[in-house]
């Protein structure tokens, strides 16, 4: 059984922002409702402390109907339960109006460290929304850089509303790479998204395609997690029926039967937490909270990925991606995974290669690490003097043939036919008979044929570049948006697919 989340919504119904759609904007609560929403929640608190080892209590996440991070107790009430060993994350949703520095003051607990495990607010989880109606981009990302500084998780979201889109692509922009931003679907948008507004949105939240799915409901999914309000109702999400026991009567096995009567999880706090959440080995075990998690090393794709498809201007990465690799590889070291040979790569990054610790070139067929000693590389050789048929038949369908290789051995050939060509089903079957028995294979991008080792992929790459690292392939992220970079989902713990219809490469065919 995994650790269990446990997510808690109180009595609180009011907030201090004044959005026109918001009920909760409209109401100004009362001190004595003020004040049982603070003994309801130190209740709640209460009991965790008594039964996080009892019930695998691994993190707790508030997610208030209104505004809560602006009321000093939830701070109390965070801070207590992060000083629980066993309880690995604590966190809230908000609008971010809070000053950081007074309300991180009454989170540290005892000055805020924890023997062998660093500081408390490394186990701070800051779910922020942004709300163009009542504050601006500027002053958002201040307040998510000023936690980030502070060692606080933060990850923050907006609802895909299309007038906005702009305004989120500026968002994007100003955020650090380290800050995940989600786009939540917009409920009463009375019409399905557009493609043009779906391409949008999935540019600037990856994710976004898992907000239009709404997976069937699995009951048999939910096992590990629960939903508590303020008098102690419990649901096993936030949008599951009420279960007949209460929070503080029932055992364990009452409280974490699930229980729900949907035919669909409509919203991310009810698939995000479900046992198969598809995204599970990006968000990590307490995926609910929505941070990423971090990883030994992140591994890009090229093409299609750090700059357009088959873009045909050389001279680097484009301003905004050359400062969002720089400030990620603060945070983890970033490596290159690509097709191209090392002289293409050089030519079209120039001063950029040094973003990158290591490089993973044509598919495998040529690895380089830059490390402390130096420069440690591999070659995976293709015996050219077999080829003679293979560029003769490249030549005879007006192919031109370049040859990549490396200390005096060859690890890419590659046959590439005018801009607007392609190649012919019947073209690809003659390659693979001349190919027959040879230590090479050959995969199509747009109008190049790639003919590298036979054995070579970029999987097969990033296996080797982390044992010369030390690490697991499994604690490993790699970025990629099309075929050839399926070999790094094969192995990888983690894979960002970033296809999008405007930039992807052709998915080709592969032998």
């Amino acid at each position: 059984m995994h650790k269990r989340t446990i997510i808690y919504r109180g009595n609180l119904k009011s907030c201090n922002y004044s959005c026109f759609y918001c009920p909760f904007a409209k109401h100004r609560a009362l001190p004595v409702e003020m004040e049982k929403d603070r003994q309801s929640f130190e209740r709640f608190c209460d009991s965790i402390e008594k039964r996080t080892q009892a019930f695998s209590i691994g993190a707790v996440f508030i997610t208030p109907y209104g505004e809560a991070s602006i009321h000093r107790w939830y701070w109390e009430g965070l801070s207590r339960l992060a000083e629980i060993h066993e309880i690995d994350r604590v966190g809230m949703q908000t609008n971010l109006s809070f000053s950081v520095e007074k309300c991180l003051k009454v989170f540290d607990p005892c000055g805020g460290t924890f023997s062998g495990r660093g500081s408390f607010r490394e186990k701070l989880c800051i779910w922020a929304t942004f709300h163009p109606e009542m504050t601006t981009v500027d002053e958002f990302v201040s307040k998510c850089h000023k936690l980030v500084k502070n060692n606080v998780m933060v990850c923050a979201g907006a609802v895909g509303v299309p007038e906005n889109i702009q305004l989120l692509r500026e968002l994007r922009e100003k955020l650090s790479p380290v800050v995940y931003l989600w786009i939540n679907k917009m409920d009463g948008l009375k019409r399905n998204y557009s493609p043009d507004e779906i391409e949008a949105f999935s540019q600037i939240d990856p994710f976004f395609e898992y907000e239009l799915k709404n997976p069937d409901a699995a009951v048999q999914m939910c096992a590990d997690r629960c939903f508590v309000e303020a008098d102690g109702k419990i649901h096993t999400c936030n949008i599951s029926r009420t279960k007949d026991i209460n929070w503080y009567d029932g055992s364990e096995e009452e409280i974490f039967e699930p229980v729900c009567s949907r035919k669909r999880c409509t919203c991310y706090l009810a698939y995000g937490g479900r046992a198969d959440f598809a995204l599970g080995n990006i968000f990590g075990e307490y995926s609910i909270c929505r941070i990423p998690k971090k990883f030994r090393a992140i591994f890009f794709d090229l093409d299609g990925t750090l700059i357009p498809a088959r873009r045909r201007v050389d001279g680097g990465l484009s301003v905004q991606m050359r400062e969002k690799l720089a400030a990620l590889r603060e945070v983890s070291p970033i490596f290159l995974a690509t097709t191209m040979p090392e002289a293409d790569v050089k030519r079209r990054l120039k001063a950029d290669m040094d973003l990158f610790q290591g490089f993973i070139f044509a598919s495998g067929g040529y690895l380089c690490l830059k490390d402390e000693n130096g420069q440690k590389e591999k070659v995976y050789s293709i015996d050219i003097s077999g080829l003679s048929e293979v560029i003769e038949f490249g030549e005879s369908v007006k192919a031109k043939c370049a040859v990549s290789g490396k200390n005096g051995a060859a690890y890419k050939v590659t046959l590439i036919k005018g801009h607007h060509s392609v190649w012919k089903d019947t073209e690809c079957d003659r390659m693979t008979e001349l190919l027959k028995g040879a230590n090479c294979r050959f995969f199509i991008e747009g109008n190049c044929l790639q003919i590298v080792s036979r054995d070579r992929d970029k999987g097969a790459g990033i296996e080797e570049m982390c044992g010369w690292l030390g690490i697991s392939a499994g604690d490993v992220l790699a970025v990629g948006n099309d075929k050839e970079d399926a070999a790094m989902e094969r192995v990888c713990g983690a894979f960002l697919d970033v296809t999008h219809p405007v930039n992807a490469t052709d998915p080709g065919r592969q032998h």
